[in-house]
């Protein structure tokens, strides 16, 4: 568990209290996994990490309606070369749809960067887009967030064990409605991502200031973003 992580982190430490940080770096671990030190990338992937990264946070910055940042990294854990962990400002168990099309955007965050700076773009965002898809898709099917589909929920999963396969989604629609669902999908993602884009183009110098400070440091961490969110509201604010 989490407690249990953080726990052993601080006696490491030899510290008999856990601390915010230690429950930071226990999350970092259980949900992305153990950094790997061994991995070091190249001047070009760092680089292209760090402006994947900062689109994420920038996103997650200045959207009213998303998880705060808590940390900003292009250290590699588990299977990514970088991460940026956000958690929510409070314990919830409900979402706004506000909420989850704004989230939408955060995740399309990295890939819209990628395409902005580079011109191009990476299998980076492979694990985004499928995540993206997911979630959009959940908007659509079980949560009653789209105007064309309606309040409906469709698919229903069965827990059957059958030839070592533990889930079995039973599709009770029609090929008519599932045309219509992937049409609604489609476009919840095409919005997210004209919307981070739109943002990363007007904010397009502080993507840059923060991807600068990626490479630098490797890790920033929330107050450094905090205050630079702060010091960058506080200039436009004066134009």
């Amino acid at each position: 568990s989490l407690m249990n992580e953080g726990a052993i982190l601080a006696a490491r430490e030899n510290r008999f209290k856990i601390s915010q940080f230690d429950l930071i770096r226990s999350i970092e671990k259980v949900m992305l996994g153990p950094e790997r030190k061994s991995h070091i990338l190249s001047k070009k992937e760092k680089e292209i990490t760090a402006f994947h990264e900062a689109g994420h946070a920038l996103l997650a910055g200045f959207l009213p309606n998303t998880d705060s940042v808590h940390k900003i990294s292009i250290v590699s854990r588990g299977r990514a070369a970088g991460y940026t962990l956000k958690l929510p400002v409070e314990d919830t168990h409900l979402y706004s749809q506000k909420h989850l099309l704004d989230e939408l955007a955060v995740m399309l965050g990295g890939y819209a960067a990628e395409k902005i700076v580079f011109k191009d773009l990476t299998t980076g965002a492979s694990n985004d887009l499928k995540e993206v898809s997911e979630q959009a898709r959940k908007l659509v099917m079980h949560y009653g967030m789209s105007e064309k589909i309606g309040p409906q929920s469709f698919g229903r999963s069965d827990e059957l064990v059958f030839l070592g396969r533990d889930l079995v989604m039973e599709k009770n629609y029609s090929e008519k409605v599932a045309e219509e669902i992937d049409g609604e999908v489609k476009r919840l993602i095409n919005d997210a991502f004209v919307k981070a884009k739109k943002i990363i183009l007007r904010k397009r110098k502080f993507l840059d200031k923060l991807a600068k400070r990626l490479i630098e440091k490797e890790t920033v961490e929330k107050e450094e973003f905090e205050e630079m969110m702060r010091k960058e509201k506080k200039r436009t604010t004066r134009q």
